[in-house]
């Protein structure tokens, strides 16, 4: 039976191979493509959006210079406090891995190597465990149990530990200034307060002033009350339909130089034949009058209650206002918000009421929690391909004897990048049904929808990909083992955890692969073509089609953080992994930059909300490593290093909590020192 480390290492070159190919072709693809393709790859310098009146160099590989850079300054301008946040974090990831590569080099590496594991080794069941050879030599798998050596792996523990507590720490600290500033800024958004669950006897905007100017005479700019009616979203849906269907006939009527008739019936192939553009006025003309008498209607019959917008003249104003219970029944009355950017504002779920909030956020949750582990049963099935060696041992599975011995590049190939692959793909198909039910879940800022997002995705990501995964893999290698001597189920899981580092660095090899296609997005380049060569007709059509949307940085965050929390949680087991976790941060900082100055175009802004999501999540990474090293010294049979970490993780949930409480609270509020009360001007346009 072939050495499981040497066949790992087969699979960790053939990962390496492939993707390193991959990435080079599609990289040097991008670069021929660009320059023919500008409308494509600088849509939004070729659009002259605001602020974005430099395009990059020409040259071959001049736009690596050109992204590179790029002022941060001019990122916030263009891009938002968002954009800047998100690369900032990337740029922390990949610093972060750049300090521990050296580090481990110098301190793991020679240390590894001198391991005893293979001296140590004891017969189990009349064989000996596979010699550690290759890649594995420089891992902790070459440690023996007990050593003295050991002592280096708590001190590079605590390394880790003050490395990214250094780095995120300065990240913070610049978000609360930056956003601080941001509150501060003449903006629509930093004026107004939203409100919900107005009570009914406020419900009206006469009443609403008075009761607003008895505590704050002389602030209330404006008022909107809030008074959701579905029908009208739907019949401006359908009168929207019915403008395309106007623009086409024109278009079409225009270039054929001929009358365009349309059939009134279903699905436009049946019933009275009319001309079009006769048609589809008439249907415009009447669903203009169903919308302005519905919209009469409700303005005669407000409910109730509901919620509502309040503009104030001074931001100070908004600031009190944010932050006082302003009804006895707080919570369920006159909850307060601070107001999103007006194009951030998700309208569908605007008036609805705390209760309901409540009610669907407690199924969302439960549907959540479901879903979490229903997805789980086709991880743990793709885990158990992570390492063939192991996995032959298995009766049913004897016949992956032949694969090994017959070909190490296929298995390799079956072992290293198949099932990585599958995994990637299989978690992207969760985005769609996670931003669903966010939207459903009553959030009223397409911010909210994008953090819940991004919290529910990372939830998906690190409880499937890193922990089902990694004990999936480690006990399905071990089952038969496990069943005859369950008592060693211990000693397995120090041998094979580590061993998931290979997986773990397919994978994030994989990933780092997909960043160099999101630069080249060569399928979406493909659709547009098509669409512009036979489907776009309409100046609408066209402009639908070559524009580029939101950068997604939901999604994004969570991905990042769960490749930083692998690497982490590998990085004293297997410290390589490290590398490829720079290569990965490295590649996505310049692909993000790149598509975030050029390409995508920011819907709204936030002022960088996402972001203290993302750093509590590096602290709950950071926490899982410790608790892992905890296990691992323990399995090790080295005690003192678990005397070492315990404290350690007592003093980082200490820290966060302290520094949590002092700095949470003014980026988001503002302080009011801070404010200038006299000669505040009024909000400008967003």
């Amino acid at each position: 039976m072939p050495n499981q480390y040497r066949v790992q290492d087969s699979a960790f070159v053939v990962t390496l191979v492939i993707n390193a190919v991959i990435s080079v072709l599609v990289f040097i693809a991008f670069c021929v493509f660009r320059r023919k393709f500008k409308d494509f790859y600088e849509y939004r310098y070729q659009t002259k959006q605001p602020g974005v009146d430099t395009a990059p160099s020409d040259s071959f590989f001049g736009w690596v210079a050109s992204t590179l850079n790029y002022s941060n300054e001019k990122i916030i301008q263009t891009a938002g406090l968002d954009g800047y946040f998100y690369l900032r974090q990337i740029r922390t990831s990949f610093y972060i891995m750049v300090v521990l590569v050296v580090l481990s080099a110098i301190i793991l590496y020679p240390t590894n190597s001198q391991g005893g594991y293979n001296a140590a080794r004891q017969e189990n069941n009349g064989t000996l465990p596979d010699e550690v050879v290759g890649l594995s030599v420089i891992s902790m798998s070459n440690i023996a149990r007990g050593e003295n050596l050991l002592w280096v792996h708590v001190v590079f523990t605590v390394i880790v530990t003050s490395v990214v507590c250094f780095f995120i720490y300065f990240d913070y600290k610049d978000f609360a200034e930056r956003r601080i500033t941001f509150k501060h800024q003449n903006r629509l958004m930093n004026h107004t307060v939203f409100i919900r669950d107005i009570p009914d006897r406020l419900f009206t905007k006469e009443s609403l002033t008075r009761y607003m100017e008895s505590y704050f005479p002389g602030q209330i700019r404006d008022i909107i009350l809030i008074n959701q009616l579905p029908i009208i979203y739907k019949l401006m849906n359908q009168r929207e339909g019915f403008v395309k269907k106007y623009e086409c006939a024109m278009e079409k009527a225009s270039r054929t130089n001929k009358t365009v008739y349309v059939k009134t019936g279903l699905c436009g192939c049946f019933g009275e034949k009319r001309e079009a553009l006769d048609f589809y006025q008439e249907k415009i003309d009447d669903l203009d009058k169903s919308i302005e008498m519905h919209r009469t209607r409700s303005e005669q019959n407000m409910p109730d209650s509901g919620s509502g917008f309040i503009v104030f003249n001074h931001k100070s104003t908004a600031k009190i206002v944010e932050q006082v219970v302003m009804d006895k029944k707080f919570p369920m009355k006159m909850v307060r918000f601070s107001a999103p950017d007006p194009y951030d504002v998700y309208w569908p779920n605007v008036s609805y009421t705390s209760h309901s909030f409540f009610i669907r956020s407690l199924i969302v949750s439960i549907f959540i929690f479901g879903l979490v582990f229903f997805w789980s049963i086709p991880v743990a099935f793709l885990s158990g391909f992570s390492n063939l060696a192991t996995l032959s041992k298995i009766s049913a599975f004897s016949w992956l004897v032949d694969i090994i011995e017959k070909s190490s590049v296929l298995a390799g190939f079956l072992q290293g990048f198949l099932p990585n692959l599958v995994l990637i793909i299989f978690m992207a198909l969760l985005i769609p049904i996670i931003k669903k039910v966010s939207q459903v879940q009553g959030f009223f800022s397409n911010s909210e929808v994008d953090e819940s997002v991004f919290r529910k995705y990372f939830i998906f990501e690190v409880f499937n990909v890193f922990l089902v995964s990694a004990i999936a893999g480690s006990i399905f290698q071990s089952i038969e083992s496990i069943v005859d001597h369950p008592s060693s189920i211990i000693t397995m899981l120090a041998t094979a955890l580590p061993g998931q580092a290979y997986q773990m660095t397919n994978l994030i090899m994989i990933a780092a692969a997909g960043g160099v296609m999101a630069l080249l997005r060569f399928i979406g380049l493909l659709i547009k073509l098509i669409k512009l060569r036979w489907l776009a007709k309409t100046p609408r059509q066209i402009a639908d089609t070559k524009k580029c949307g939101s950068f997604s940085y939901s999604t994004s965050y969570a991905m990042s953080l769960l490749y930083l929390q692998i690497c982490l949680a590998y990085s004293t087991m297997t410290p390589f992994i490290l590398i490829f976790g720079m290569w990965y941060f490295g590649i996505n900082y310049l692909v993000s930059k790149y598509n975030i100055i050029w390409v995508s175009t920011p819907e709204y802004q936030s002022g960088g909300s996402l972001y203290p999501s993302a750093f509590r999540r590096t602290i709950v990474g950071l926490i899982i490593y410790q608790l892992l090293m905890i296990g691992v010294f323990n399995v090790y049979k080295f005690f003192w290093g678990n005397l070492v970490v315990i404290p350690l993780i007592g003093t980082v949930c200490y820290s966060y909590q302290d520094y949590n409480g002092t700095q949470y609270r003014p980026p988001y509020y503002s302080p009011l020192m801070a404010i200038n009360f006299n000669g505040q001007q009024g909000p400008s346009s967003p």
